[in-house]
């Protein structure tokens, strides 16, 4: 079967990382061209990748130049349902960055644009391919700590992103875009679905993510179904590192998942004792980003369904957006479905 010809749409952080994973170690696939309207990313592009690779301003001149199987699309979050509905119409499997979209709508059209197109929709959630979080979901079903009744996380990067990026019209927001990955973890760890939210939130720490309407630390409680209860911390500022930590709590024990140190190595000093830290996302999830992208190249090759479907996400984005609205108006808030 020949290799999965595939373009990546964005050259940002994430795009870049999607980008070399496909040229380098997913199997059965070939970067072909990447799209970006930055001069500097597309001399960034070139470097890595050298001259022969293709390069586009735009969508519309990839896909009316090339020859495709599939796209990652890793544009912005609001470009996603175009980018999605363009790709759809062009009869291309789709790998698309989390979230979905911004809003239920929008995630609701590029929906239907996949299943009318009769392609394949993965949605990136890339904590669902790290093989701690794989050890502890298949360790919690076996019933190792009991019924799972109590579900509590820490989401926190070192530095936050640059204001056009935290403006929530951008990327959904503090909770929507670095909460998210938690709040799928949630749902999926403890195999039930968050019902209700509360969420307090304000621009503790970098007056600029203030000035374009978002927050930069919030907690967000949550309830499910099944009476089960939650907490999320999430933040844009924890300067110590890039802390992303998981712990699920059952009627008989407990399960954690994650660490802040990249190495397990303590230096001991009249000063004290220090170790590394994990200093971002690509780091921590370096193997769970080429996993879960060789699922998607799998499922294509092999017509199964994907991991982790467009509805996924959906279901996320609507708890986001709940958390959101609870934060605005200070008060509970129900789970649209």
């Amino acid at each position: 079967m020949p290799d999965l010809r595939i373009a990546v749409i964005g050259a940002g952080r994430i795009g870049l990382v999607h980008a070399a994973n496909i040229a380098h170690r997913v199997r059965g696939a070939a970067l072909v061209a990447v799209t970006t309207a930055n001069p500097d990313r597309a001399a960034a592009v070139r470097q890595i990748f050298g001259p022969e690779l293709a390069i586009y301003p735009n969508l519309a001149g990839l896909l009316a130049q090339e020859t495709l199987d599939a796209v990652v699309i890793a544009s912005s979050t609001a470009a996603h349902r175009a980018n999605i509905e363009a790709c759809a119409a062009a009869g291309l499997h789709i790998f698309c960055e989390k979230p979905l979209a911004l809003s239920l709508p929008d995630c609701d059209a590029a929906i239907l644009a996949s299943e009318q197109a009769g392609i394949k929709l993965m949605v990136g959630h890339v904590r669902r391919f790290d093989p701690a979080a794989i050890a502890a979901k298949q360790r919690i079903a076996a019933g190792d700590i009991g019924r799972p009744i109590v579900y509590r996380a820490i989401a926190g990067d070192q530095d936050p992103p640059p204001p056009s990026f935290a403006d929530p019209t951008v990327s959904g927001g503090l909770i929507t875009d670095a909460g998210y990955h938690d709040l799928y973890l949630a749902r999926w760890l403890m195999e039930d679905e968050i019902v209700r939210v509360y969420a307090e939130g304000g621009a503790l720490v970098a007056p600029e993510i203030g000035a374009v309407g978002d927050v930069d630390n919030a907690i967000v409680d949550f309830r499910f179904a099944r009476g089960g209860l939650g907490t999320l911390y999430v933040s844009r500022t924890t300067r110590y590192g890039h802390d992303v930590r998981v712990e699920v709590i059952g009627s008989e024990g407990a399960m954690h998942i994650g660490q802040l140190r990249r190495t397990p190595v303590n230096l001991l000093t009249r000063g004290g004792v220090s170790h590394d830290v994990i200093p971002d996302t690509a780091a921590r999830y370096a193997e769970a980003f080429v996993a879960e992208l060789q699922a998607f190249v799998d499922c294509v090759r092999h017509d199964t369904p994907p991991p982790v479907s467009g509805q996924d996400s959906r279901t996320v984005v609507a708890i986001g957006l709940a958390a959101r609205k609870s934060h605005q108006q200070g008060e509970i808030v129900y789970v649209l479905q």
